[in-house]
């Protein structure tokens, strides 16, 4: 499990620390570089399993724009946004974009543009794997600790656990890369993976979220910046 990243902020993301910020020679700054992803993700309606994408750069400069180019000589044009820190730009579909057919497969092309104008070209393949939809079995609380428990989803290279507020703004835990063989997970306000100065208040509705993730064809390091496919479920309960 080591070589998957924790998630940033709730989402699946990419770690800045990835980059060396600082050259040994002023007179030799280091390059813009950035770590790109693009990956599935599924989402239940009542029509059934519909599937989106999700993108992801990481940088070590300031960006000011990050664009991204599907497939084809037509392919879809997808402009990423900056999160808090300008280093990390996202997308993420609308649910009424989500279609039952699965995103183009191929490589999506990033222009990446600095703060500085510096201008830089990646690219990240997406293919046609993907996982069946991830299920929460139980959640149940009891003596302060949440438990949560799930059938193993084949394929799946790790799991997560999150909770979130009511509302989904705000990731107050995450668990860490869980095991590919892990059915069950339990946590109280005493466990590692807490946000800086959340713990459970009783009384007060969250939403559990579970995920099942599976990496690209052919990664065998960095997993977790190399991402094909994202299965998630939530399920909103009551802290006691």
């Amino acid at each position: 499990m080591e070589k998957f990243r924790k998630l940033f902020a709730g989402i699946l993301c990419l770690s800045i620390g990835a980059f060396t910020l600082v050259s040994c020679n002023d007179d030799d700054p280091v390059p813009l570089q950035a770590v790109v992803d693009v990956m599935i993700q599924d989402l239940k309606t009542d029509a059934g399993i519909r599937y989106g994408l999700v993108i992801y750069a990481t940088s070590n400069y300031e960006m000011k724009s990050v664009k991204v180019t599907g497939p084809g000589t037509t392919g879809e044009v997808y402009d990423l946004t900056a999160t808090a820190d300008k280093r990390q730009f996202a997308f993420e579909m609308e649910t009424g974009d989500y279609t039952a057919a699965l995103p183009v497969k191929g490589d999506y092309s990033f222009e990446i543009t600095s703060v500085n104008d510096e201008k830089l070209t990646v690219k990240d393949v997406v293919g046609d794997e993907k996982l069946a939809p991830i299920v929460i079995k139980t959640a149940t609380l009891a003596s302060q600790k949440l438990k949560t428990t799930w059938d193993k989803v084949t394929g799946a290279e790790a799991y997560i656990v999150y909770l979130r507020s009511a509302d989904k703004s705000q990731v107050l835990f995450s668990s860490s890369y869980l095991a590919d063989d892990k059915v069950e997970f339990e946590f109280g306000a005493t466990a590692s993976g807490w946000a800086s100065g959340k713990s459970p208040v009783a009384g007060t509705d969250y939403v559990l979220e579970l995920r099942a993730i599976k990496a690209e064809t052919g990664v065998i390091y960095d997993k977790g910046s190399n991402l094909q496919f994202v299965t998630l479920d939530s399920k909103t309960i009551k802290w006691e």
